[in-house]
């Protein structure tokens, strides 16, 4: 049984050993013009020897104004355009815009973290064009009452542009929601996948009513930190960003399916239950002292998927809430399967106006 272990160790020794040999002999350099690097939110931690480790998840992709492109991802998704109101067009322009990229490979982003002097070279880009990297800095360079660290990628002095990301601290001990996004807190139907795709690249974002509130009162204690798990491809970053913030939601990290490429956009039920368990298997082991709140829906296999994690990790869940899109009642036969062996008390089902169960 020793064998695999040593194995494993052995590749992942092997691969920081190339990744430290291929970053040491590529330069990073400043973005071209026509370069751009997207950071997601992550998370940040203290460490025994009282410093900060941070995660750093980036993307460089330069930009692909074809219109072909633009055309092509349309009929991909079975979208109308001529059919589609200007408004309409617009929406769905800006929601594409980065499905119409291409990833670079091989390039060493440089960042500029804020309180710190110098620059930090990330891993060199991988094919996909992400670079990940878990970074350790002086505890002064979390800032501000909330203690994010800030840093964006370093550019030419002549280029205006600032590419900016951060990562929130998580204090050891509290309590961290990590929150679905679709059908969750925002209308998608993701059950119809016609209407999915209208809903996701055509209109407006609406968010499910109550749950902004829900999160604020959660947010009211100084220790509760906020997780966002989506199966919803990078590129869809931007605008949910933007409805997190204008829907009144509490800032947090944001986790999001690795897609560079639109003919991935559909996430099979697989793919997306690989991803979320990932991610939260992920802040479970980085947190061991927190307690977790898990808060799905129905329409997909939310309540499957978090059943597992409770049973596997009895004592850090506080709460699990599923949001009934698919009207079955608690006692349904799906529930009992998928939260066997679970604390009854632990797992509520709730309809979209019901009172908030868990504190």
């Amino acid at each position: 049984m020793k064998r695999p272990i040593i194995d494993d160790l052995w590749s992942h020794m092997l691969r920081v050993l190339c990744l430290c040999t291929l970053a040491s002999t590529l330069q990073a350099a400043p973005l071209d013009a026509d370069e751009e690097v997207m950071f997601i939110p992550g998370i940040a931690r203290a460490t025994d020897a009282g410093a900060i480790e941070f995660d750093v998840h980036a993307w460089l992709h330069e930009k692909e104004p074809l219109l072909v492109a633009h055309r092509v991802l349309a009929r991909y998704l079975d979208l109308d355009l001529e059919k589609l109101s200007p408004l309409e067009r617009a929406r769905f322009s800006r929601r594409a815009a980065l499905f119409r990229t291409e990833s670079e490979e091989d390039n060493v982003i440089e960042l500029v973290i804020e309180g710190v002097k110098g620059r930090v070279a990330l891993p060199p880009t991988a094919r996909n064009g992400r670079s990940d990297a878990r970074l350790t800095v002086d505890a002064s360079a979390a800032r501000g009452p909330e203690e994010v660290v800030r840093f964006h990628a370093y550019t030419a002095l002549t280029d205006p542009r600032r590419f900016k990301g951060e990562a929130r601290l998580v204090p050891a001990q509290g309590l961290s929601v990590i929150s679905d996004i679709d059908d969750t807190i925002k209308h998608t139907n993701v059950r119809d996948q016609r209407d999915m795709l209208l809903n996701t690249f055509v209109r407006r974002f609406t968010p499910v009513e109550g749950m902004a509130s829900h999160y604020r009162a959660l947010a009211a204690s100084p220790d509760t930190r906020f997780h966002y798990l989506s199966a919803s491809p990078i590129q869809l970053y931007p605008p949910l960003a933007d409805f997190l913030v204008g829907g009144g939601f509490p800032p947090g990290s944001v986790h999001l399916r690795e897609s560079t490429t639109w003919r991935t956009l559909i996430p099979s039920e697989g793919e997306s239950r690989i991803h979320k368990l990932a991610v939260i298997e992920r802040l479970l082991a980085d947190f061991p002292q927190r307690r977790f709140l898990l808060v799905g829906d129905s329409g997909e296999s939310d309540p499957e998927i978090y059943g597992e994690v409770a049973r596997a990790h009895v004592g850090q869940i506080h709460g699990i809430v599923i949001r009934n899109v698919t009207q079955e009642p608690r006692e349904a036969a799906r529930y009992a399967k998928a939260f066997e062996g679970v604390d009854e008390g632990l797992w509520h089902v709730i309809h979209e106006k019901d009172a908030w169960p868990v504190r």
